[in-house]
Protein backbone atom coordinates (compact mmCIF):
# COMPACT_ATOMS: atom_id res chain seq x y z
CA UNK A 1 0.00 0.00 0.00
CA UNK A 2 1.15 3.53 -0.80
CA UNK A 3 -0.14 6.58 1.09
CA UNK A 4 0.44 10.22 0.13
CA UNK A 5 0.87 13.44 2.15
CA UNK A 6 0.37 11.86 5.61
CA UNK A 7 0.19 15.07 7.61
CA UNK A 8 -1.24 14.62 11.09
CA UNK A 9 -0.18 11.02 11.68
CA UNK A 10 0.19 9.89 15.27
CA UNK A 11 2.79 7.47 16.62
CA UNK A 12 0.36 4.53 16.56
CA UNK A 13 -0.30 5.09 12.86
CA UNK A 14 3.43 5.24 12.16
CA UNK A 15 3.82 1.93 13.99
CA UNK A 16 1.00 0.43 11.92
CA UNK A 17 2.64 1.59 8.69
CA UNK A 18 5.94 0.03 9.69
CA UNK A 19 4.27 -3.22 10.73
CA UNK A 20 2.34 -3.54 7.47
CA UNK A 21 5.23 -2.31 5.28
CA UNK A 22 3.09 0.53 3.99
CA UNK A 23 5.00 3.00 1.84
CA UNK A 24 4.65 6.77 1.87
CA UNK A 25 4.97 9.79 -0.41
CA UNK A 26 5.87 13.14 1.14
CA UNK A 27 4.83 16.20 -0.88
CA UNK A 28 6.49 19.14 0.88
CA UNK A 29 5.90 21.81 -1.77
CA UNK A 30 2.12 21.29 -1.74
CA UNK A 31 1.96 20.94 2.05
CA UNK A 32 3.80 24.21 2.61
CA UNK A 33 1.81 26.19 0.08
CA UNK A 34 -1.49 24.92 1.48
CA UNK A 35 -0.43 25.64 5.07
CA UNK A 36 -0.87 22.07 6.29
CA UNK A 37 1.62 22.19 9.16
CA UNK A 38 3.93 19.57 7.72
CA UNK A 39 6.96 20.64 9.78
CA UNK A 40 5.02 20.99 13.05
CA UNK A 41 2.81 17.90 12.70
CA UNK A 42 4.64 15.67 10.22
CA UNK A 43 6.31 12.43 11.29
CA UNK A 44 8.93 12.08 8.57
CA UNK A 45 11.86 11.47 10.98
CA UNK A 46 9.84 8.86 12.85
CA UNK A 47 8.80 7.11 9.64
CA UNK A 48 12.39 6.98 8.43
CA UNK A 49 13.58 5.71 11.81
CA UNK A 50 11.04 2.87 11.59
CA UNK A 51 12.38 1.88 8.19
CA UNK A 52 9.32 3.02 6.23
CA UNK A 53 10.11 3.69 2.56
CA UNK A 54 9.24 7.39 2.24
CA UNK A 55 9.50 8.86 -1.25
CA UNK A 56 9.04 12.38 -2.62
CA UNK A 57 6.35 13.88 -4.83
CA UNK A 58 5.52 17.31 -6.19
CA UNK A 59 1.72 17.11 -6.59
CA UNK A 60 -0.11 19.04 -9.30
CA UNK A 61 0.76 22.53 -10.46
CA UNK A 62 -2.33 24.06 -8.88
CA UNK A 63 -1.33 22.75 -5.43
CA UNK A 64 2.41 23.27 -5.30
CA UNK A 65 3.37 25.20 -8.46
CA UNK A 66 6.75 23.45 -8.24
CA UNK A 67 7.14 20.26 -10.24
CA UNK A 68 10.85 19.98 -9.48
CA UNK A 69 12.23 17.05 -7.53
CA UNK A 70 15.29 18.95 -6.37
CA UNK A 71 13.16 21.54 -4.58
CA UNK A 72 11.33 18.70 -2.83
CA UNK A 73 14.65 17.15 -1.82
CA UNK A 74 15.80 20.45 -0.36
CA UNK A 75 12.61 20.89 1.65
CA UNK A 76 12.67 17.31 2.93
CA UNK A 77 16.24 17.84 4.09
CA UNK A 78 15.74 21.19 5.86
CA UNK A 79 12.19 21.33 7.23
CA UNK A 80 12.73 18.97 10.14
CA UNK A 81 16.15 20.35 10.98
CA UNK A 82 14.36 23.57 11.85
CA UNK A 83 11.24 22.00 13.37
CA UNK A 84 13.22 19.67 15.65
CA UNK A 85 16.12 22.09 16.11
CA UNK A 86 18.61 19.44 15.11
CA UNK A 87 20.89 19.40 12.08
CA UNK A 88 20.94 15.59 12.26
CA UNK A 89 17.38 15.37 10.93
CA UNK A 90 17.04 13.97 7.38
CA UNK A 91 20.59 14.12 5.99
CA UNK A 92 21.14 15.06 2.36
CA UNK A 93 21.83 11.43 1.50
CA UNK A 94 18.44 10.42 2.89
CA UNK A 95 16.67 13.13 0.88
CA UNK A 96 18.40 11.88 -2.28
CA UNK A 97 17.33 8.30 -1.52
CA UNK A 98 13.77 9.53 -1.02
CA UNK A 99 13.86 11.05 -4.51
CA UNK A 100 15.38 7.99 -6.19
CA UNK A 101 15.46 4.51 -4.66
CA UNK A 102 12.53 5.06 -2.30
CA UNK A 103 10.46 6.38 -5.19
CA UNK A 104 11.11 3.13 -7.02
CA UNK A 105 10.25 1.14 -3.88
CA UNK A 106 6.98 3.06 -3.53
CA UNK A 107 5.98 1.88 -7.00
CA UNK A 108 7.27 -1.65 -6.51
CA UNK A 109 9.90 -1.10 -9.21
CA UNK A 110 13.09 -1.07 -7.15
CA UNK A 111 14.35 -4.22 -8.87
CA UNK A 112 14.53 -2.22 -12.11
CA UNK A 113 14.83 1.44 -11.12
CA UNK A 114 16.02 3.84 -8.46
CA UNK A 115 19.76 3.21 -8.30
CA UNK A 116 22.73 2.67 -10.59
CA UNK A 117 23.29 -1.08 -10.53
CA UNK A 118 24.07 -3.83 -13.00
CA UNK A 119 20.84 -5.15 -14.48
CA UNK A 120 18.75 -2.06 -13.74
CA UNK A 121 17.45 0.32 -16.37
CA UNK A 122 19.70 3.23 -17.26
CA UNK A 123 17.68 6.14 -15.85
CA UNK A 124 20.17 8.93 -15.27
CA UNK A 125 20.24 12.69 -14.70
CA UNK A 126 23.54 14.43 -15.45
CA UNK A 127 24.23 17.84 -13.94
CA UNK A 128 26.53 20.60 -15.12
CA UNK A 129 28.69 21.08 -12.04
CA UNK A 130 30.51 24.03 -13.62
CA UNK A 131 27.52 26.24 -12.89
CA UNK A 132 27.90 28.70 -9.97
CA UNK A 133 25.28 27.00 -7.78
CA UNK A 134 27.56 23.96 -7.65
CA UNK A 135 30.37 25.91 -5.98
CA UNK A 136 32.03 25.32 -3.68
CA UNK A 137 31.92 21.64 -4.57
CA UNK A 138 33.27 19.70 -1.59
CA UNK A 139 30.48 17.16 -1.07
CA UNK A 140 28.52 16.37 -4.27
CA UNK A 141 25.42 15.03 -2.48
CA UNK A 142 25.22 18.03 -0.15
CA UNK A 143 25.63 20.40 -3.08
CA UNK A 144 22.99 18.57 -5.13
CA UNK A 145 20.41 18.69 -2.33
CA UNK A 146 21.14 22.07 -0.71
CA UNK A 147 22.45 24.19 -3.60
CA UNK A 148 21.53 22.94 -7.05
CA UNK A 149 18.26 23.13 -8.92
CA UNK A 150 16.82 22.03 -12.24
CA UNK A 151 18.68 24.70 -14.21
CA UNK A 152 21.86 22.64 -14.04
CA UNK A 153 20.31 19.50 -15.56
CA UNK A 154 22.38 18.95 -18.69
CA UNK A 155 21.35 15.46 -19.82
CA UNK A 156 18.54 13.05 -18.95
CA UNK A 157 18.60 9.38 -19.93
CA UNK A 158 15.47 7.22 -19.61
CA UNK A 159 15.95 3.48 -20.02
CA UNK A 160 19.11 4.13 -22.00
CA UNK A 161 17.55 6.72 -24.31
CA UNK A 162 18.68 10.35 -24.15
CA UNK A 163 15.58 12.55 -23.76
CA UNK A 164 17.29 15.79 -22.68
CA UNK A 165 20.60 16.91 -24.14
CA UNK A 166 22.45 20.21 -23.73
CA UNK A 167 19.63 21.39 -21.43
CA UNK A 168 16.95 20.88 -24.10
CA UNK A 169 14.31 18.16 -24.61
CA UNK A 170 15.16 15.97 -27.58
CA UNK A 171 11.69 14.79 -28.60
CA UNK A 172 9.53 17.87 -28.06
CA UNK A 173 9.59 21.54 -29.01
CA UNK A 174 9.73 23.00 -25.51
CA UNK A 175 8.53 26.51 -26.35
CA UNK A 176 5.67 25.17 -28.46
CA UNK A 177 4.60 22.95 -25.57
CA UNK A 178 4.79 25.85 -23.11
CA UNK A 179 2.56 27.97 -25.35
CA UNK A 180 0.09 25.11 -25.74
CA UNK A 181 -0.16 24.62 -21.98
CA UNK A 182 -0.67 28.36 -21.46
CA UNK A 183 -3.46 28.36 -24.04
CA UNK A 184 -5.15 25.36 -22.41
CA UNK A 185 -4.99 27.10 -19.03
CA UNK A 186 -6.47 30.33 -20.34
CA UNK A 187 -9.33 28.50 -22.06
CA UNK A 188 -10.01 26.50 -18.90
CA UNK A 189 -10.23 29.67 -16.81
CA UNK A 190 -12.52 31.28 -19.37
CA UNK A 191 -14.82 28.26 -19.32
CA UNK A 192 -15.00 28.03 -15.52
CA UNK A 193 -15.13 31.75 -14.81
CA UNK A 194 -12.33 31.44 -12.24
CA UNK A 195 -10.01 34.43 -11.87
CA UNK A 196 -6.74 35.00 -10.05
CA UNK A 197 -6.37 38.79 -9.97
CA UNK A 198 -2.94 40.01 -8.84
CA UNK A 199 -2.79 42.04 -5.63
CA UNK A 200 -0.36 44.45 -7.23
CA UNK A 201 -0.87 46.27 -10.53
CA UNK A 202 0.84 44.49 -13.41
CA UNK A 203 2.25 46.62 -16.22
Amino acid sequence: MLLAHLIGLDDHEVEAMARTQTKAVMVPTAALKMGRGTSSQGKLPEMLQKGIAVSLGTDAGNNSNLLETQRSMYLAAVLYKDARRSTSMVPAETALEMATLNGAKALGLDQDLGSIEVGKKADLVLFDTKRPEWRNLFNPVNTLVYNADGRSVHTVVVDGRVVVQDYKPVYVDEWQLIQKVQDIGQRLLARTGVHFPPRWPVV
